[in-house]
């Protein structure tokens, strides 16, 4: 066990435990407060919490790790990939969506498309968002068994419940504002991590062409195409499409505060990332892959490397944020998919407030159960992991999403078609189709939209009331 490390993150994780036992009863107090806090963040703590929210394990561990592994144009595909998540969430959908005034995103589908685009959305939301948790449950376990001293299994076990735990208690109450605390730890930390490294190696050249002299094609294109673009267009959409990102945009205050949120998101995304970049080339530097069992350790040895015990502590503690802030959301969205928008829509339309917050409190803990289970063996690294979760995504929701916000003459027929096409073939091309690794969107995606449009111009177009609620979705 390494005693410094250990005792940072172990008080990190009784903080956060705190704020959710602190905000159990307001969450608790009805749906509006357990999954959209009250509709009353202001703009700091929005642009924290979308920020902490976007920026998984895989964002650290996995950028890094691919970026290592894969070479430096890998880590600049992903970079640029989710560096512009933000500024595209900022224009497409966050002013939009939230003055639509729900509280879900299969919320979305049923005000615009109605109740069976619903129950199918909410489906995806559960999937998806369930294997999403696998990566950032390996990465705690990578994490925990480093730090902590104990197997890999345990640790995973271990912090998976953690986390739920405050997660559950104060819904977004508490996860808004503990984001708050981990965006700013990962921040600090990369930036610390950074800054070491420089002082270490001297110069950007320096660092850069000491890891071209362990690894010479480090700076090559190693991959084909299709699994670069595949990558940058899946993270390039995953504000759009994940229900654990789009849920922030309800939380804010108003349309304005969301847009403003996404900005300053951006910002430290942006920061997140150049620190990153030197982070890579110094995992490049030292040249340890092949003696790792998992690469994305990659990023525990950098840290190990180059950072004395408590600042190597204060950066562990940003990592477990990082998988934290992303794992928290995905709870969230898990259970109200299951909660809100199948048992109370379709199955007991006059369970009480108190009842749904309960419920997700338990759909919570066992989605976290079967998170747990995939991630002791898990299927692929972290940056693959997390690729499929947004290819899947983008392919079933990212044009229904969008041209339900923006053209008045998609239909309900239109929207189903584009969904289950969508997500049925990116289901079958990663299963059967010898693809590049992540380059299913490429095919999938358009498939989507184009059925998705051809299926509205042939079907009956959307009442006179829904198309003026579209035209509400852009009234300032």
């Amino acid at each position: 066990m390494k005693i410094a490390e250990s005792s940072i993150l172990l008080i990190y994780l009784v903080i956060m435990t705190v704020i959710g036992i602190y905000f159990y009863k307001r969450a608790r107090q009805s749906e509006n407060d357990y999954y959209t806090a009250g509709n009353s963040i202001n703009t700091l703590v929005g642009a924290f919490a979308i920020f902490a929210a976007v920026t998984s394990s895989s964002s650290l561990m996995g950028a890094v790790g691919g970026g290592v592994v894969n070479g430096l144009p890998y880590f600049l595909t992903y970079a640029f990939g989710v560096i512009a998540i933000l500024p595209f969430v900022m224009f497409l959908v966050a002013g939009q969506i939230r003055r639509a005034g729900v509280k879900t995103v299969p919320d979305f589908f049923k005000q615009r498309f109605g109740k069976s685009v619903q129950i199918i959305a909410a489906v995806i939301v559960v999937v998806s968002m369930t294997f999403y948790m696998v990566p950032q449950l390996t990465a705690s376990g990578i994490i925990g068994s480093y730090v902590l001293g104990i197997d890999y299994v345990t640790a995973v076990i271990v912090l998976g419940i953690g986390f739920t735990l405050y997660a559950a208690l104060g819904g977004m109450w508490a996860i808004t504002y503990t984001d708050l605390i981990q965006g700013a730890i990962m921040l600090v930390g990369m930036i610390i991590l950074a800054i070491f490294i420089f002082a270490d190696l001297g110069s950007f050249t320096n660092l850069l062409n000491q890891a071209l002299a362990v690894d010479p094609t480090f700076g090559d294109i190693q991959l084909p195409w299709m699994s670069y673009f595949g990558l940058f267009i899946a993270f390039l959409w995953f504000g759009i499409i994940s229900p654990s990102v789009v849920m922030r945009n309800f939380a804010s205050r108003d349309a304005k505060t969301a847009r403003r949120s996404a900005m300053w998101g951006t910002v430290f995304y942006l920061l997140l990332f150049v620190a990153g970049f030197f982070v890579t080339i110094a995992g490049a530097h030292l040249g340890v892959v092949d003696s790792l069992t998992q690469t994305d350790m990659i990023f525990v040895s950098v840290i190990e490397e180059y950072l004395p015990p408590v600042f190597a502590g204060i950066m562990l503690a940003g990592v477990l944020a990082a998988i934290m802030s992303s794992a928290d959301a995905m709870l969230l969205a898990i259970s109200a998919g299951v909660a809100h928008d199948i048992y109370k829509e379709h199955i007991n339309k006059q369970a009480t407030e108190r009842r749904i917050t309960g419920l997700s409190l338990i759909i919570m803990f066992v989605a976290m159960l079967v998170g747990i289970y995939f991630a002791i063996d898990p299927p692929g690294i972290i940056a693959v992991m997390v690729g499929w979760v947004g290819g899947f995504l983008l392919s079933s929701f990212g044009f229904p999403i969008v041209l339900g916000l923006w053209w008045k003459r998609a239909t309900k027929e239109g929207a189903l078609v584009g969904m289950l096409s969508g997500a049925l073939l990116f289901l079958i091309l990663v299963f059967f189709a010898d693809l590049p690794t992540n380059a299913e969107p490429i095919i999938a995606a358009p498939v989507s939209l184009i059925l998705m449009i051809i299926v509205s111009l042939t079907t009956k177009a959307p009442s006179q009331e829904i198309q003026d609620l579209v035209d509400s979705y852009h009234l300032d």
